[in-house]
């Protein structure tokens, strides 16, 4: 358990430290990883929703949606790829058309 306090010592020390030297010194590496890594550590409260077994349900309902909502926007961002794709492909000679004819000659 030290273990885990260590680290989270380390990052708020790491972010203070920055937050300090920034202003001083100028442009400083993000320390933004530091605070995903203990946001990930706070994570480990789900591990006592076992003992309560609805809100087990509850939480795995979610989990299991968000693996379908993943691959829905996997879906839905392939499909709006492939669609702008074709209406590259079937717009631009209609655009250069237009251009060469003059219609937006007063665009800068």
């Amino acid at each position: 358990q030290s273990g885990w306090n260590r680290l989270d010592i380390f990052v708020v020390l790491s972010d203070l430290f920055s937050e300090v030297l920034n202003p001083l010194i100028g442009d400083l590496p993000s320390f933004a990883v530091m605070r995903v890594v203990r946001l990930s550590h706070s994570v480990r409260v789900f591990r006592y929703f076992r003992g309560f077994r609805e809100l087990d349900i509850m939480l795995m309902g979610f989990l299991s949606a968000m693996r379908a909502m993943f691959w829905a926007t996997c879906m839905v961002g392939m499909l709006l790829t492939f669609f702008s794709i074709i209406a590259v492909e079937l717009l631009q000679p209609i655009v250069v058309r237009l251009a060469e004819q003059g219609a937006w000659k007063d665009c800068d």
